[in-house]
């Protein structure tokens, strides 16, 4: 069984642990998955993304690759910086990934990570520099219903309730998804709770494409 997994992810100043728990769950969950029968090959990919004050910073993309040590590399250059006000770029960070990442396995992961939801009025956000929405024209109806169309599954890793309201519209537009509670610091503590996630959407994922 071969797999692609793309992380989606707020990279701005507070995720530094996050990001820290991305690097080590990935060993975790490689080991793992090797010693499965049968063995489950994966592809990780990296979406970063900020926000547009931080210009040429604003995303992070890393391709899809078999080798940890590639990714770790490209990790270890995903710094925790920038972030403007508190909505985020959340649809540029989604679009990259679902329209510049080279999916190629049947079974398509997007686990994005994330505590504040997009611009715009939409999401009931009072913080938000750009109330009506995305500068670029993104929509979430645009940049989800693609994704849906490539046959990419979605879930969610939830930092925040600030979220509630995009989980609510997203599932309104591709349907129900699994949402998970990250709201912790602990590195340790998110490497096993990414850990679990990552096991239930093989899970999920395998059971809907069978």
């Amino acid at each position: 069984m071969e797999v692609d997994i793309c992380y989606v992810m707020d990279c701005t100043s507070s995720m530094g642990s996050h990001i820290n728990a991305v690097k080590a769950c990935i060993l975790k969950v490689e080991n793992h998955m090797e010693k499965m029968k049968p063995s489950v090959k994966i592809r990780f990919g990296f979406c970063g993304y900020r926000d547009y004050c931080d210009g040429a910073n604003r995303l992070q993309i890393f391709p899809f690759t078999e080798s940890y040590v590639q990714l770790e590399r490209d990790l270890s250059n995903c710094l925790a910086t920038g972030g403007g006000d508190s909505p985020k770029d959340v649809l540029g960070g989604l679009n990259v990934a679902v329209n510049q990442m080279s999916w190629r396995n049947e079974i398509r992961i997007i686990f994005h990570i994330g505590g504040y939801p997009p611009h715009g009025r939409r999401y009931k956000f009072n913080d938000d520099d750009y109330p009506n929405g995305d500068p670029n024209g993104l929509t979430a109806e645009s940049v989800l219903g693609e994704m849906k169309s490539k046959n990419i599954f979605y879930f969610f890793g939830k930092i925040t309730n600030f979220t509630n309201e995009m989980v609510n519209i997203f599932r309104s537009i591709i349907g129900e998804f699994p949402v998970y509670d990250l709201n912790t610091v602990d590195t340790g503590t998110l490497v096993n709770l990414f850990f679990e996630a990552h096991c239930s959407d093989m899970k999920t994922a395998v059971s809907l494409i069978e």
